[in-house]
């Protein structure tokens, strides 16, 4: 569809002498007519986009719950090992993990007898009694299901599984991942009354928000002083539950829920007409309907909407992970590229040749090696911690190792990137022609190298953002910091399967932004695009 960048560069070549300073060779911007073709475009590669992702997620899928044996998923256990010893409980608590992760279904006598009888009824008693009759029609009926009926060891009773298809696991995930909120979300039978509907309010910190009844999350849409600043639980994700590490709790809130101690403030609030203050750690806009109000909910709160995350001290993994990134991610861009050029405009002089130097100590020794060393120098040198535990997420000491650690391999792609292209073009003809018209080494470079480097230099954007995703996975795990990148090599050692599906569902969907992103900035920043645009479009 597109001319190469190649093509491109022997026509303007060939046309230097008509105009050294046009480096496009006065190609004009796509006009308007062009506008309904790039707009075109940019919705093909949004499709494309969301394409991938979905072969990413289900491919991972796939591989989570075909290639890692169920067994495994005890590895980090802690209440299985105690129930050795209770065989009956033992069964149990295994098959109710592997239907709860989406394994199996599993269905006992007791269950069975109740969905038949009534859970009150006292014929659930007697079917469960050893030559009772329901023995061989709960055989009968699960057997002609295609499922597996065995006997719990000691008590005798019968239990039934069957493993569902990979496929129908695959589109189960699909089917749960978003979830919308609405007024009618809310089945509570001991609140027949419940009123539904939205309503505008005012939060604990006098901020106005829309709020509704009858939804599962109290605050619908809320601004804050946080990026992004404008917030919502009308639409959440939902990408399981993290087990066996953080008890089960929902994935996306370990990844964007703090982290550490819990944090507590003053709260001043009316209850049924009265003014009352106390001191709460939870967080008011993660609030959820709760069918009963224990003594303390009912001094705080006046509606069901009385169970929330606890506020913590320290940011989320996602928070650490995002800021570690960017800042790796702007150093690398920054100062590779800077010194990229300059190594280019002193080629084979002493900072040119140090340069390469770095290049090829980064590029020739293991990762981890070069970042052992760095923290050496950085710790014993310089007196940052080496781990970030050591002064957590309230100091930015904490930050400064891992930070630029990541950002060192990024500086050497980059350098190399941008020298290499300068290099060759220092050769091409329009620089010739610049030359000869008796133009400095210093204006050749800035007024038209560096002008025509501006493309590479986008499309290098994309490719870093992937570096500083893959290079995450190793700095974090060596200065412990508890982000994203620590995490998914902890949940893979755990078997952690939700865990992992979600991050690599989250690292596919940056890196993926990211390169639609620069194909949408090179669009933009070449006008060569708009032109082939133009061609292909007549």
């Amino acid at each position: 569809m597109f001319y190469s960048t190649g093509a491109r560069h022997r026509q303007c070549n060939a046309r230097a002498g008509e105009a050294a300073s046009d480096n496009f060779c006065g190609e004009q911007r796509a006009p308007v007519r062009l506008r309904g073709f790039m707009k075109g475009y940019v919705l093909k590669r949004i499709l494309q986009s969301i394409l991938s992702v979905f072969i990413v997620s289900t491919l991972t899928v796939f591989l989570v719950y075909s290639c890692v044996p169920r067994q495994l998923v005890f590895k980090g256990d802690l209440v299985l090992p105690k129930l050795a010893n209770k065989p009956d409980e033992y069964h149990d608590y295994k098959f109710r993990t592997w239907e709860s992760l989406g394994y199996l279904d599993y269905v006992t006598q007791k269950e069975y007898a109740q969905s038949v009888f009534g859970n009150d009824s006292p014929q659930v008693s007697e079917s469960l009694l050893a030559g009772a009759s329901f023995y061989d029609k709960f055989r009968a009926d699960f057997s002609s299901k295609g499922y597996a009926v065995e006997i719990q060891p000691v008590t005798g009773y019968l239990y039934a599984t069957k493993d569902i298809p990979l496929m129908s696991r695959v589109l189960k995930w699909y089917r749960d991942l978003i979830q919308v909120d609405s007024v009618n979300a809310i089945k509570d039978p001991a609140n027949p009354n419940l009123k539904r509907g939205y309503y505008f309010t005012k939060d604990w910190s006098g901020r106005l928000a829309l709020a509704a009844s009858g939804t599962k999350y109290k605050y619908q849409l809320w601004v804050d002083g946080s990026f992004p600043f404008l917030h919502q639980n009308v639409i959440k994700l939902n990408m399981g539950r993290s087990y066996p590490t953080f008890d089960g709790l929902p994935v996306l809130e370990v990844i964007a829920g703090g982290q550490g101690r819990s944090t507590r403030r003053e709260i001043t609030s009316t209850v049924r007409g009265e003014q009352v203050t106390f001191y709460t750690s939870l967080d008011e806009h993660s609030l959820k309907y709760k069918p009963t109000l224990d003594r303390l909910d009912i001094n705080k709160f006046e509606d069901n909407y009385a169970d929330g995350a606890v506020m913590t001290e320290d940011p989320s993994m996602m928070g650490i992970s995002f800021k570690i990134g960017m800042y790796s991610l702007i150093i690398s861009l920054s100062i590779g590229l800077t010194i990229g050029v300059i190594a280019a405009m002193k080629k084979d002089k002493l900072f040119d040749k140090v340069t390469m130097g770095y290049i090829v100590f980064i590029s020739s020794i293991p990762t981890l090696l070069y970042i052992a060393l760095f923290a050496r120098f950085g710790m014993k040198g310089l007196g940052l911690p080496d781990k970030f535990p050591f002064m957590g997420s309230g100091s930015i000491l904490s930050y400064i190792l891992p930070t630029i650690s990541l950002s060192l391999g990024g500086i050497a792609g980059e350098a190399l990137w941008i020298r290499r292209y300068m290099v060759d073009q220092i050769n091409s003809d329009y620089v010739k022609f610049a030359r000869s018209k008796g133009l400095s080494q210093s204006e050749v470079f800035f007024r038209h190298i560096i002008r025509n480097a501006l493309i590479p230099i986008v499309h290098s954007i994309p490719m870093a953002v992937i570096g500083t995703l893959s290079g995450a996975l190793i700095t974090e795990s060596f200065y412990a910091v508890p982000g994203m990148g620590k995490m998914f090599p902890s949940a893979i050692s755990d078997y952690n399967n939700a865990m992992i599906i979600a991050l690599t569902f989250i690292f596919t969907v940056i890196s993926i932004l990211a390169i639609f992103l620069g194909d949408i900035m090179v669009t933009m920043v070449d006008p060569r695009i708009s032109l082939a645009a133009k061609k292909e479009a007549r």
